[in-house]
């Protein structure tokens, strides 16, 4: 079963990096509640996710020039600004997501965070290749473009799991076969989560733990000739559905697909006309070597 993860607490359902979002992350059957942390003045880590406290909070100031009686004195929501120890006593069984907002909170942070239920994230990879040196904690890299190679930053950092802002079918196929879970985000719609449980998402991050726990308790529908509207989609007798998100996206192979334009005028590969991967004995292939290239598949289709 896929995770729900709320997003900066639940920050749809309240002040986000507050309390009264931890609590409303429990009422909504979360497993993990999501926190960015950063280190005040005298040394205190605190929810924050911006570097100043103005947009959040009913205060002025940058947090690092904040010392945490200060933080204490200004409120998220109805609350004064958490701690991370605070955040993390009041989750009990829920798991908690920290992310590192700045470099340098590695030991601090592996002080506090409970080996159990808990996954330190960060777009500071490095940061995170050093929480792996110093404890045994759980770790997933944040990455909010698509890069060429995310698997290999993942297995540079020597994380468990990637945090990806944008997807396509081959990354989690590669993470998976390397052993790396991965939990898109922020996921707030059904449609969305729908499409990203195909694909094989293990968790949703989330702004609206509510919704997206409804979602994910509903059985996930495997496409077929008897439930997609668009099948046969590429005319052929005995077409196999497994890889209507193809892992080889974008293949570029000319002799597969092609660019095409919107009428926007944007540039994109397009292989509806492809008929190679679905058909039986290249899908079944396919499934058992996600690492395969279109010139093995097709040799084999010949």
């Amino acid at each position: 079963m896929a995770l729900v993860i709320g997003h900066r607490t639940a920050r749809a359902l309240a002040a986000e990096n507050s309390l009264e979002g931890i609590r409303a992350a429990k009422r909504c059957l979360a497993d993990y509640v999501h926190v960015d942390v950063r280190l005040s003045r005298d040394g205190k880590l605190v929810l924050m996710h911006d570097d100043s406290v103005d947009r959040t909070t009913d205060g002025k100031g940058m947090v690092q020039d904040l010392n945490c009686i200060e933080l204490k004195a200004i409120r998220a929501g109805n609350e004064p600004v958490p701690t991370l120890a605070e955040a993390l006593s009041l989750a009990e069984e829920l798991g908690v997501v920290v992310e590192m907002k700045e470099e340098g909170l590695e030991a601090l942070v592996a002080d506090v965070v409970p080996k159990e239920k808990s996954i330190i994230t960060s777009s500071y990879h490095a940061s995170l290749r050093e929480i792996k040196e110093i404890s045994d904690l759980k770790t997933g890299i944040i990455i909010t473009s698509l890069p060429i190679k995310p698997v290999e930053l993942a297995l540079w950092a020597d994380a468990d799991a990637i945090f990806p802002e944008k997807v396509n079918p081959r990354l989690f196929k590669e993470a998976h076969q390397k052993g790396l879970e991965v939990y898109p985000g922020v996921v707030n719609t059904v449609a969305q989560a729908a499409w990203l449980l195909r694909l094989g998402a293990d968790g949703l991050v989330t702004d609206d733990p509510c919704l997206i726990r409804e979602a994910l308790d509903q059985p996930v529908k495997a496409t077929g000739q008897s439930n997609c509207e668009y099948y046969p989609c590429h005319h052929f007798e005995g077409q196999d559905c497994t890889h209507c998100f193809c892992p080889l996206y974008p293949c570029r192979d000319e002799e597969l697909g092609r660019f095409v334009r919107t009428k926007r005028g944007k540039r994109f590969w397009s292989c509806i006309d492809c008929k190679l991967v679905h058909r039986p004995i290249v899908a079944k292939y396919l499934a058992e070597h996600p690492e395969s290239t279109t010139e093995e598949l097709k040799a084999l289709a010949d």
